[in-house]
């Protein structure tokens, strides 16, 4: 695990780079406790949980970084592990982009985010 987490660390953050609600500590600590999973690859890596709602069990694929060819071959198994945990369906949070790459995945929704500023 440290190895690989040595690995996926700098790409982490470089994910990170695009959202204000985790540090790779906060990650880290996800995956160490089983709430996260980490995927590993030789260029890449990514970061999933499972999410349970009141009707259904989705995968999501919260963080994701390095190589965009070697990322869609894991998601592969990212989908057996899905389906293995038996998730009703995979989500991809991310940057617009992926919706170029992820021709098989639907966008149901758009989100929008307004930062409130508070003292």
């Amino acid at each position: 695990m440290i190895k690989s987490w040595d690995f996926c660390e700098p790409l982490i953050n470089r994910a990170l780079k695009y959202q204000d609600t985790h540090t790779t500590d906060d990650v880290l600590r996800h995956v160490l406790n089983a709430k996260a999973q980490l995927w590993r690859g030789k260029k890449s890596c990514a970061v999933t949980e499972i999410c349970e709602y009141p009707r259904a069990k989705k995968l999501r694929v919260w963080l994701a970084a390095g190589d965009m060819k070697e990322l869609l071959e894991m998601l592969v198994d990212i989908e057996a592990f899905a389906k293995s945990e038996k998730c009703s369906g995979v989500m991809v949070v991310g940057r617009p982009g992926w919706k170029r790459v992820l021709k098989e995945y639907k966008a149901p929704y758009t989100m929008l985010e307004k930062e409130i500023r508070y003292e």
